[in-house]
């Protein structure tokens, strides 16, 4: 008994399917990470890094690429490192030793923080969908809504191993 038409046009096309399925493989390697010039980050990121830490030597800026998004990192030789989305907007700056800048916050943080906390040093800057997190050196966290209204305060205690 012969095999039909049909069930051999549809091994056909299973194979065809595999194959391309094998041979597109190598177009995943793109994902993961890769290290970057300044000049193929987003233009907005290279817009805040100018405006914001120009002054500052560049190590190395970092892509890393999934299947649903492309994040950037840029590092700093003094410990500063910005995180940006792939549109170029920043999420996440952090320092290890260095007090972070913090003019590119909305003004009523910067009003709030001259306020209450004179002599600030921040440590850590995350912005999320509803709000923006600032870390303190001393571990205090200071929660804001995205218009910049205080929320609330969290403590982060830092052990010391001595």
């Amino acid at each position: 008994m012969q095999p039909k038409p049909f069930l051999i046009m549809v091994n056909k096309a299973f194979v065809i399917f595999v194959n391309l399925l094998i041979f597109s493989c190598p177009l995943q390697t793109e994902y993961g990470h890769s290290f970057i010039n300044f000049e193929e980050l987003p233009t907005q990121a290279k817009a805040f890094v100018k405006a914001y830490f120009g002054h500052y030597a560049i190590r190395f800026i970092k892509r890393e690429m999934s299947m649903t998004r492309t994040d950037y990192t840029v590092q700093f030789e003094n410990g500063m490192k910005i995180g940006f989305n792939s549109n170029g907007d920043w999420d996440e700056v952090e320092s290890t030793d260095e007090c972070l800048p913090s003019e590119f916050l909305n003004n009523m943080i910067i009003n709030y923080l001259d306020k209450t906390h004179t002599d600030y040093c921040l440590h850590e800057i995350s912005k999320g969908r509803r709000k923006f997190e600032l870390e303190l050196t001393d571990g205090l966290k200071l929660v804001f809504n995205k218009k910049g209204e205080f929320l609330r305060y969290e403590y982060k205690a830092i052990h010391n191993n001595t």
